[in-house]
């Protein structure tokens, strides 16, 4: 009789591996039937050393800390003791860790709230790689902490410090995060500067965060609880909400980031105003602020009319070459490179 040592060998650490990892995934388990099949499907189908899922118990954190809350949950920074594994494999996930690392937990109030947002995610699983739950068994999303805030503040913030050229590759990032959602067939929802976060390392880098309204298409649902004026005039007719009205709410982001002047929000009787913004009406600016090329492009985006509105992927590039560019002589960007933009606290007119 014939034993060949090799092929009994990996047959047997083929069977030993699986019942191992049946183990480990009855004993690590969020107690939701759905929310464990997502992380395992995300597993299964890993292709890169971050993109998929896995619960976390809530022990595994320590210094929980309160920072500010949203429309539908609290974020809260931690210290992840282990961090991340290295890969999705499960010899990775037991004994290969990033080690201790600051995150970003966002603790919803609602389990569908969190499920809507889960699964968005899920779809365009980049965006964020874990999940945990607290000792009040509110499920959470951890993400990475981002260390200088929302885009309005930064702005607001660092005026002194921040250059056409960072400001442009802000912008270029916030195009890129919504190229890719486009690209997945998933429309954000409520981009504005609130809902957008920098990361300042090297460089900063720009981040859409909040997909709480990812993916939902009722036309009522979309204009509650949403920040005018970023939002789209077929919005307010009750259209069907597109992807076109994601690229209006950039126009506006464009407008905040050139002029550092917030655009009116909820003042006095709100249908007067929603009424201005179907009859055409849009913030004022100093030309002197931009160059013309760039307003004319953020023109386009807050255009009536959502078929002249360019896609997300023309955007992106867009903001590649002004910011490959930023330097050549014939850049449209030369006079303006040592501007400084003191924030106005006056609410935008709207012209």
């Amino acid at each position: 009789m014939s034993f060949n040592y090799d092929y009994n060998m990996k047959d047997l650490m083929r069977t030993f591996a699986k019942v191992l990892e049946s183990d480990y995934d009855q004993n690590n388990t969020s107690g939701n039937n759905l929310v464990d099949e997502i992380i395992k499907s995300s597993q299964r189908r890993s292709i890169a050393d971050n993109d998929f899922f896995e619960w976390i118990d809530f022990n595994k954190f320590d210094n929980l800390q309160y920072i500010t809350c949203g429309g539908i949950g609290n974020i809260h920074s931690a210290i992840w003791k282990d961090g991340p594994a290295r890969s999705v494999s499960l010899c990775d996930r037991l004994f290969n860790r990033e080690g201790e690392r600051v995150v970003a937990i966002k603790f919803f109030k609602t389990n569908k709230e969190f499920l809507d947002e889960f699964v968005n995610i899920f779809k365009m699983i980049e965006a964020c790689t874990r999940a945990s739950g607290n000792e009040k068994n509110q499920f959470g999303i951890v993400m990475q902490y981002i260390n200088a805030g929302n885009l309005e503040n930064y702005l607001e913030d660092n005026w002194r410090t921040i250059t056409w050229k960072e400001k442009l590759g802000i912008l270029k990032d916030i195009a890129h995060g919504l190229s890719n959602l486009h690209n997945a067939e998933l429309i954000h929802g409520d981009i504005n500067t609130r809902n957008v976060f920098v990361s300042k390392d090297i460089r900063s880098t720009g981040y859409i965060g909040d997909f709480g309204y990812c993916g939902v298409d009722e036309p009522n649902a979309r204009t509650q609880r949403r920040v005018i004026p970023f939002i789209a005039p077929e919005l307010l007719l009750g259209k069907t909400y597109t992807k076109k009205a994601d690229i209006y709410s950039f126009g506006l982001i464009m407008y905040q980031v050139a002029t550092n002047t917030r655009p009116k929000r909820y003042r006095g009787n709100n249908r007067n105003f929603e009424r201005d913004i179907l009859n055409g009406f849009r913030p004022g600016f100093d030309k002197e602020l931009m160059p013309h090329g760039y307003a004319s492009l953020m023109r386009n985006c807050w255009n009536s009319d959502r078929k002249n509105r360019p896609k997300a992927e023309n955007l992106y590039k867009k903001f590649c070459e002004w910011e490959d560019t930023f330097y050549e002589p014939d850049s449209p960007f030369r006079m303006f490179r040592f501007q400084k933009v003191e924030p106005s606290y006056n609410i935008a007119s709207f012209v």
